[in-house]
């Protein structure tokens, strides 16, 4: 059964919103775009990963994807499947890299186009998300339960090269084909019942309660400022930011293509960019319109607003956006 299913991550959104809305001679703008390219290249390897899981038999599993739980205040570790039982629980991480890959002890070597990279030992990144769970769900709930966890290599056109000196890659690295084999495997090691299905039923929810998406500054982690976001109307047709308003339709000026929630879309970029609260004031300035026909569009969208007159601010949920935008 799954508890939690994944969902595209906020970054990927901000990512793309801030690309639509800088120039296109801005000097972080490739830095941007191979951020943007890895972090597709991970949720693809994730997704891969989904549909193996889902030839496992589910009846007596909880399935969670894409679990994001604290160490500490401020600090958090991510886990992309977590299967539970009442006999075991199972971590499984996906990696999407392409190459040739060799793992030791203190990291992954890729090589690809005769060029070599190095990137953190994903066993050591796999044992730690187990340590980590393992003494949350004692802490929390007292419950001590057999965890294993394994490195599943997503990319069908990466090669993993053995290596006889670091026994761990044979007993850790998969390919995602393998999955339901290794599951059975753990399966059959682990058969009797050490905890309840009332407990199990109360560490799902915990950990459901205590997952916290990740929502980064993505202004700061590039040091962009607000003052460099192209404001306007975005066109989906021509990737321009050239959209006027015509009585019930949104218009391109430049390819004449007519959208009838590319407000919506607009308010989605300033949510992921600027701010989770807009003012008619901002509005106005952010779609380049005026300030009665932004006061309409907001109060049309029955958006959350606290504050009256001048001071009223509306609340820009990212949920409820993008509920509307398929919506209309």
């Amino acid at each position: 059964m799954i508890k939690k299913m994944r969902e595209m991550p906020v970054i990927i959104l901000k990512l793309e919103a801030l690309l639509r809305r800088l120039s296109l001679k801005h000097q972080r703008r490739k830095s941007i775009e191979e951020e943007l390219a890895m972090r597709y290249a991970g949720f693809r390897g994730e997704q891969a990963l989904d549909y193996h899981i889902a030839q496992i038999p589910q009846k007596n599993h909880f399935i969670f994807q894409d679990l994001r739980l604290p160490l500490s205040k401020d600090s958090f570790f991510q886990i992309d499947i977590l299967l539970l039982s009442q006999q075991y629980f199972i971590i499984l991480e996906a990696k999407n890299i392409a190459g040739t890959i060799f793992i030791d002890q203190n990291q992954l070597l890729r090589t690809l186009d005769e060029k070599e990279d190095s990137y953190p030992n994903p066993i050591q990144q796999v044992e730690n998300q187990q340590y980590n769970l393992d003494e949350l769900i004692e802490n929390h709930c007292k419950i001590k339960l057999p965890i294993t966890s394994f490195v599943a290599m997503t990319n069908p056109s990466s090669i993993i090269k053995p290596n006889p000196q670091y026994s761990a890659v044979a007993k850790k690295v998969i390919r995602p084909a393998a999955i339901r084999q290794r599951f059975g495997a753990v399966n059959y090691s682990y058969q009797k019942e050490l905890i309840e299905k009332i407990e199990l039923q109360k560490l799902s929810r915990l950990l459901i309660g205590m997952h916290t998406p990740s929502d980064p500054d993505i202004l700061k982690q590039f040091q962009i400022g607000k003052g460099e976001i192209l404001t306007g109307i975005y066109c989906d047709q021509c990737n321009n930011l050239s959209m006027t308003k015509r009585q019930r339709v949104w218009e391109c000026t430049i390819c004449s293509y007519t959208s009838k929630n590319a407000h919506i879309q607009a308010l989605i970029d300033y949510r992921l960019l600027i701010g989770s609260t807009i003012s008619c004031k901002q509005c106005s300035s952010f779609f380049q319109i005026s300030s009665s026909i932004s006061s309409k569009l907001l109060r049309s969208l029955n958006l959350n607003f606290f504050g009256e007159g001048k001071n009223r601010a509306y609340k820009l949920e990212l949920e409820d956006l993008q509920k509307l935008i398929k919506n209309k």
